[in-house]
C-alpha cells in the first residue's frame, strides 16, 4: 500500500510541530540527510535495523532527564542486519515515518521502542507494521519478530518475558571471552548471577587465574601515582562474590590480601581516583587522591568490594576504618543529592552514570545504615529518565541502576523497571544480544563498523553481562543482585510510585498551584525540593510570595527552610538577605549551603550584607582534622567562598575592613576543599595590594607550600596564584616554594604551568642560584614520570624540561636579583607579639 508523498508530508509536518522552536532544526529525512552522521545511530530493538535519529536536548535539564531524540519524527535506516527480521523487507537509507499506518506523533525513538513491546505479546504475533519512505514513495511494510510476550506488572520478577530474554543473553555471554580485568570479572559476575552449576568449572578456572594476582600490602610505593582501583576493584568484588557462592578456598588468600590493600590505598576521606591515595607527609596510607584527584566510580566499587571482602570473614581494623570513611563521606550525599564526580558538591539529579545505585547496593551490604540505603536506593529508582546520561558515557548506569533501585525492594525494582523496560527492549538485538548505545554525557551510538552492530562494549564492558545482572535480579544468587536482601527497608508500593513520581516531577511541576510548590519542599527527594523552588521563583506570582518565603526559611523544619532559601535566592529579592545571612549559621550544614548558594545567585543584590556574610565565612570555618563526616571537604563553606570570592561580591571586599576580610581568606585558604580555595585566585592576582600581601604572606606561603588534601584536582589554582603574589614582591620563601611546587606538575596542564613556575624562578635573578640542584632534580622527576608511564613523553615532556632547562641557564648567567623580601619579617611586622 502506497500513500501520496503530499499527504504524507501534510501529516508529517503537523505531527513534528514545525511552528515550535523546538523542532526548526530538525531536518525532514525524506529531503535532507546531508547533516546525517551515519555513525552516531541507535539500535531499533530486535528489527535488526540501526537508524539515524535526530538529536538534540533543548537545554541540560532535559539532557539529563533523557528526553533529548523528543523532536524526532522519523528515523534514517543506517543498517540492516544480515538475517534478521528486517533482512529482505528494508533498505539502507529508508526512512521510517511511523507505525500502524500512522506517523509518529510523539518522539520516535521511544514511540518505536513501546511500538515494537506491543507487537513482540502473544496477541500481536510479532508483527510490526511500518509505514515506510523510500525513494520518492510511501509504503507500508511488515517485520515478524519473535513472541517475547508481555511484561508482567512486577517484572522482572514473575515475568515470563524478562525470563526469555534473560535466557537469550545468557546464551550470548557464555560465548564471550573474560579477560582477567574488570570488564572481564563483570562477565563472571553476570554468569555467577545465573546461578547455572555448569558454569562453575569456567568460572573456577577465571576465579583462580585472578587470585593468583596476590598483591603485597605492606609494600609502601615509591611516588604519589600508585594502584589500580578500577581494575582491583571489580577483581575484589567479583572473588569476593564467588567465593561466598562457592566456599572455594584458593581464592581466599588474594581476597584478604587485595581487600587490605585497597583499604590502605583509599584516600582519607574514603575515596579513590583511577589509583590510589598518595601516603601522607609522614610516610603513612590513606594520604589524599593525586591530582587528578577522586573518581568515585572508580572508587565505589572498590569500597563496595572491601564491605564484600569483610562478608568473605576477612577481618582486621583497617578493613573496618575503609568501610568507615566511605560510609562517612557517601554518606553524607544522603538527603542532599546524587553522588557526584569526585570530592564536590552533590549532582543535581537522581542518578549519575549509576553512582547512586553502586552506593545503594554498598549501603545495603554494609547494613545497619537504614537511612542511607532507602535513601540512595530511592534515588536509583527515581533515576530512570537519568540512565541515559552519564560523563563519558552511560555504561555503568546501564551496569548498575537496576541493581540500585532492587535494592528499595521487588516493588521499587518493578516500578523501575517499568519506566525504563521501553529502553531495555530499544537495546535487544534479535539474536538476544544486547548494544551499548550511547556517546559522551548522552547522545546515540557509535557503530563499530559498517554492520548493524553497533559497540559492542563500553570501554570493554559487555552489554550481554549488564543486562544478564538485570534480569537476573530475582534469582538473588549475588550479594549485588539481592542475597540475603534486608526486607525491613522495602519501599511498599505506595512509596515506591512516590519515588517514581519525584522522577518526573521536573515535568509535573509546571502544572502546580504555589502552594502545591512549597508544599514540595517537604518532599523525601532534595531534587524535587530543588525543582520546586526554580519554578516556584520563576512565577509571576512568587514576588508576592516572598514574605512568607522569608517566614518559611526562619522555620524549624530543615527541608522547607532548604526549599525557602533557594527560591529566596532566585528571586533576587533584597528583603530576604537578613535571614538568608542568618541560616548561613545554621547547625544544619546543608542549610548553610542552601543559604550560601541562594547569596551567590543573589549576586550584586547581596552586596549590603557584604560585611555579615564575610564574619559568617569566618565563624564557621573548620579545622582541616579531625574529619567532620557531617560535611567532610566542607562543601558549605566552600559554597559560601565561592559566594564571597568567585561572583559580583568580591568587588565588595576593597570597602571592608581589611582586617575582617584577611580573616576571611585565611579561612578560605585552609577549607580542605581544592575547588574552594581555588575561590581565592582572582583576589590573589588582582585584589592584594603590596602592603595586603605583606600582612597576608604567610598565609599565601601556606597555601602555595600545602595542597588541599581534598578535590586535588582543582590544587594549583591557588598554589599557582599565591606564588604569583609573591614572587611579585619578591619574598624569598618563592623561590624554594616555587621550586616545590614545580615538583608535583605531573598532571593535565603541568607542560603549561612549569613554564610559568619557571619564569617566576627566574624573575629572582641570582638569589636562585642556591636553587639550582633542586631544579635538577625537578627534571629528573619529570623523566622518571615518563618511565614509570604517569606522565606521556613526547613534546609534552620536552616541554617541561626544556622549561627548567631554560630557567636554570638564565639563573647561571644571572649577576644580580631584587631586594628580596621575608615573609619572617612580613609577619613580625604585622604581628608584633610573635
Amino acid at each position: 500500500m502506497m500513500t501520496s508523498i503530499k499527504t504524507i508530508g501534510l501529516l508529517t509536518a503537523l505531527a513534528m510541530g514545525l511552528a515550535s522552536p523546538l523542532f526548526s532544526q530538525v531536518p525532514d529525512l525524506t529531503k535532507d540527510t546531508q547533516s546525517v552522521d551515519r555513525k552516531l545511530t541507535y539500535n531499533l530493538g530486535a528489527t535488526g535495523l540501526r537508524g539515524w535519529i535526530y538529536t538534540k536536548a533543548a537545554n541540560n535539564l532535559d539532557a539529563a532527564q533523557g528526553r533529548y531524540t523528543l523532536a524526532s519524527r522519523q528515523i534514517l535506516v543506517t543498517h540492516v542486519g544480515a538475517a534478521s527480521p528486517a533482512d529482505g523487507v528494508m533498505s539502507v537509507d529508508d526512512v521510517i515515518l511511523g507505525v500502524d499506518g500512522k506517523p509518529f506523533g510523539d518522539d520516535a525513538r521511544k514511540s518505536i521502542a513501546l511500538a515494537i513491546q506491543e507487537v513482540e505479546a502473544e496477541a500481536r504475533g510479532g508483527v510490526l507494521k511500518l509505514m515506510v519512505w523510500r525513494a520518492g514513495q510511501v509504503r507500508n511494510l511488515e517485520l515478524k519478530l519473535a513472541v517475547m510476550g508481555t511484561y508482567s506488572d512486577t517484572a522482572p520478577w514473575n515475568c515470563e518475558k524478562s525470563k526469555r530474554i534473560l535466557d537469550g543473553a545468557v546464551k550470548v555471554l557464555e560465548k564471550e571471552t573474560m579477560a582477567p580485568n574488570w570488564a572481564g570479572s563483570i562477565q563472571g559476575l553476570a554468569l555467577l548471577a545465573t546461578g547455572k552449576p555448569e558454569y562453575l568449572p569456567k568460572l573456577r578456572d577465571f576465579a583462580h587465574g585472578l587470585a593468583k594476582e596476590n598483591p603485597d600490602p605492606d609494600k609502601k610505593p615509591a611516588g604519589p601515582v600508585w594502584g589500580d582501583a578500577w581494575n582491583m576493584g571489580y577483581r575484589l568484588l567479583f572473588l569476593c562474590e564467588y567465593y561466598i557462592v562457592t566456599r572455594d578456598q584458593e581464592v581466599l588468600p588474594s581476597i584478604k590480601r587485595s581487600a587490605l590493600l585497597l583499604a590502605r590505598g583509599q584516600s582519607m576521606y574514603g575515596t579513590f581516583g583511577h589509583g590510589f591515595a598518595a601516603l601522607t607527609r609522614d610516610g603513612q596510607f590513606n594520604g589524599s587522591v593525586p591530582p587528578y584527584g577522586p573518581v568515585n566510580m572508580a572508587g565505589l566499587p572498590a569500597n563496595l568490594a572491601i564491605v564484600l571482602a569483610r562478608k568473605c570473614g576477612v577481618k582486621h581494623p583497617e578493613i573496618d576504618q575503609a568501610i568507615a570513611r566511605a560510609a562517612g563521606f557517601f554518606g553524607y550525599f544522603s538527603d542532599k543529592g546524587a553522588i557526584p564526580y569526585g570530592e564536590h558538591e552533590p549532582w543535581p539529579y537522581h542518578e549519575n552514570n549509576g553512582k547512586n545505585s553502586i552506593t545503594a547496593v554498598m549501603f545495603a551490604a554494609i547494613g545497619n545504615k537504614p537511612k542511607e540505603t532507602e535513601f540512595f536506593a530511592r534515588m536509583a529508582t527515581a533515576g530512570f529518565a537519568n540512565r541515559e546520561y552519564g560523563h563519558t558515557g552511560q555504561g555503568f548506569s546501564y551496569l548498575w541502576s537496576a541493581l540500585g533501585a532492587a535494592v528499595g525492594g521487588p516493588e521499587a525494582a518493578a516500578a523501575f523497571f517499568q519506566k525504563s523496560s521501553w529502553h531495555l527492549d530499544l537495546v535487544r538485538r534479535s539474536d538476544g544480544s544486547f548494544t551499548y548505545d550511547g556517546g559522551e554525557q548522552y547522545g546515540a551510538g557509535q557503530t563499530d563498523d559498517n554492520t548493524y552492530y553497533g559497540k559492542s562494549s563500553y570501554y570493554g564492558l559487555s552489554p550481554a553481562a549488564t543486562y544478564v545482572l538485570t534480569y537476573a535480579l530475582p534469582l538473588r544468587k549475588l550479594g549485588i543482585t539481592g542475597r540475603d536482601a534486608d526486607s525491613s527497608g522495602w519501599l511498599d508500593k505506595a512509596q515506591a510510585a512516590a519515588t517514581v513520581a519525584a522522577g518526573r516531577f521536573d515535568l509535573d511541576r509546571r502544572g502546580l498551584s504555589p502552594a502545591e510548590l512549597v508544599a514540595a519542599f517537604g518532599n523525601w527527594s532534595p531534587i524535587v525540593r530543588g525543582w520546586a523552588a526554580q519554578e516556584l521563583a520563576s512565577r509571576p506570582e512568587s514576588k508576592a510570595m516572598v514574605a512568607d518565603l522569608i517566614k518559611l526559611a526562619d522555620s524549624g523544619d530543615p527541608h522547607q527552610i532548604q526549599g525557602a532559601c533557594e527560591a529566596l535566592g532566585l528571586i533576587k529579592t533584597p528583603e530576604a538577605l537578613p535571614v538568608l545571612v542568618k541560616q548561613l549559621s545554621h547547625p544544619d550544614r546543608w542549610v548553610r549551603y542552601k543559604a550560601a548558594e541562594a547569596v551567590r545567585k543573589m549576586g550584586g543584590t547581596a552586596k549590603p550584607a557584604i560585611e555579615n556574610i564575610l564574619k559568617a565565612l569566618v565563624a564557621t570555618a573548620e579545622p582541616l582534622w579531625p574529619i567532620c563526616w557531617e560535611d567532610p571537604v566542607q562543601i558549605a563553606h566552600g559554597q559560601l567562598a565561592a559566594a564571597v570570592f568567585s561572583g559580583p561580591l568580591r568587588e565588595e571586599l576593597k570597602k571592608v575592613d581589611p582586617k575582617l576580610r584577611n580573616e576571611a581568606i585565611r579561612a578560605v585558604s585552609t577549607n580542605p576543599d581544592g575547588m574552594a580555595r581555588a575561590t581565592l585566585e582572582h583576589c590573589f592576582q588582582n585584589q592584594l595590594t603590596e602592603e595586603d600581601v605583606i600582612a597576608l604572606a604567610p598565609v599565601i606561603l601556606a597555601a602555595v607550600e600545602s595542597p588541599s588534601p581534598a578535590d586535588t584536582m582543582f590544587n594549583n589554582v591557588i598554589r599557582m596564584a599565591g606564588l604569583k603574589a609573591l614572587t611579585k614582591y619578591h619574598f624569598e620563601e618563592g623561590i624554594a616554594a616555587a621550586v616545590g611546587l614545580a615538583k608535583t606538575q605531573g598532571g593535565h596542564g603541568s607542560e603549561n604551568r612549569t613554564g610559568e613556575i619557571m619564569k617566576m624562578i627566574i624573575a629572582y635573578g641570582s638569589a636562585a642560584k642556591p636553587q639550582i640542584p633542586a631544579l635538577k632534580e625537578v627534571i629528573d622527576s619529570f623523566n622518571a614520570d615518563v618511565a614509570q608511564g604517569t606522565y606521556p613523553g613526547g613534546e609534552l615532556n620536552n616541554r617541561r624540561v626544556g622549561a627548567v632547562e631554560e630557567a636554570i641557564k638564565a639563573i647561571e648567567a644571572a649577576t644580580d636579583h631584587p631586594p628580596l623580601r621575608s615573609v619572617t619579617s612580613a609577619s613580625r611586622k604585622t604581628n608584633p607579639n610573635k
